[in-house]
């Protein structure tokens, strides 16, 4: 059964660039010992948001050159694969490049210290090719709280939001605190993203989202995607069955979902069941959700929610 993946959240390009939990020299897009390589994904057609992580402490010049070095090893990556990567801009591109048989490499980030508090950069990424932005991680930057903190988005945060959007940028709001969830939803003018989030209802972590926060990314028209997280799929199981991202999907599905839903997977920034691990176990996934929910609901999930986002983001842009 032929499927089609889109992955809005991995953080593997950082993981390669670091090292982090992984053997020296082990740092290849192609082949390495991390949860997503291009050997392991040959062959499967496949729509990749690769994030560039900014640690929560980076601020001004510093947090600058870290994201320009990770743009860098971004570039370096899909130069030295370039039979097997592209970098994609829009839904044309992504369908282009997955038809052709190349991973469609959207690149994003994960965490606004990458504006070093001057909203107007939002230009300049986007001129990188950047199509998302997270703006916070857990703690705080200038732009506003994450999960772990209290407050809200700041008044460069609210500046941001404007900047990005402006831009073309997508604005992601995993992460974000619940009060900076609501300025956010209140401030957006086109629609807008949780990368990788689960349900609330379902399992309590501040990272999961409540169903009133769901059901504004429904009115918004905007994308929720699932976390693979072992901690936001099930407080009690510390290796969850498929039965645990089941009742998300159950959950979200209640609320109007269908065309909202998505995956976030979170490859290589957090651990994953040992089903999932590694990416190339999707496809067992996608056999899994066939036969809990039907071909035509994973096809959405899978794949056909986040294109049809991206097209309705990019007509938004239009208006």
């Amino acid at each position: 059964m032929w499927m089609y993946f889109f992955d809005l959240h991995c953080d593997t390009i950082t993981r390669l660039n670091t090292g982090e939990r992984l053997e020296p020299g082990d740092r290849s897009l192609r082949r390495n010992g991390a949860h997503i390589d291009l050997e392991r994904m040959e062959g499967l057609s496949w729509c990749q948001c690769f994030a560039v992580f900014m640690p929560d402490g980076l601020r001004g010049r510093a947090a600058i050159d870290y994201y320009e070095q990770s743009l860098r090893f971004f570039r370096a990556q899909l130069a030295a694969n370039k039979d097997r990567i592209v970098q994609v801009r829009t839904a044309d591109e992504i369908l282009a490049a997955v038809k052709d048989g190349k991973c469609a490499a959207l690149l994003t980030v994960e965490g606004g210290s990458v504006l070093a508090g001057e909203p107007s950069r939002a230009a300049e990424l986007a001129a990188d090719g950047v199509r998302m932005l997270t703006l916070t991680w857990n703690g705080e930057n200038e732009l506003g709280s994450g999960a772990d903190m209290p407050g809200g988005l700041t008044p460069r945060g609210v500046k941001a939001v404007e900047a990005c959007e402006d831009a073309g940028i997508i604005i992601d709001v995993s992460h974000l605190n619940d009060r900076g969830f609501g300025q956010m939803a209140d401030l957006a003018r086109r629609p807008f993203v949780a990368s990788h989030s689960n349900a609330r209802a379902v399992c309590s972590h501040r990272r999961n989202l409540t169903d009133e926060q769901f059901m504004r990314i429904v009115a918004a028209k905007g994308l929720v995607g699932l976390n693979f997280c072992t901690h936001f799929l099930s407080e009690e199981i510390a290796d969850p069955p498929f039965s645990c991202l089941a009742a998300h999907i159950e959950h979200f599905l209640s609320l109007g979902g269908e065309q909202t839903l998505a995956l976030g997977s979170d490859y290589d920034g957090t651990d994953v069941p040992s089903w999932l691990d590694p990416a190339r176990k999707v496809e067992d996934l996608y056999q899994l959700v066939c036969g809990a929910f039907g071909q035509a609901l994973a096809n959405r999930l899978f794949f056909e929610n986040a294109l049809d986002f991206m097209k309705r983001y990019e007509l938004a842009g239009e208006g």
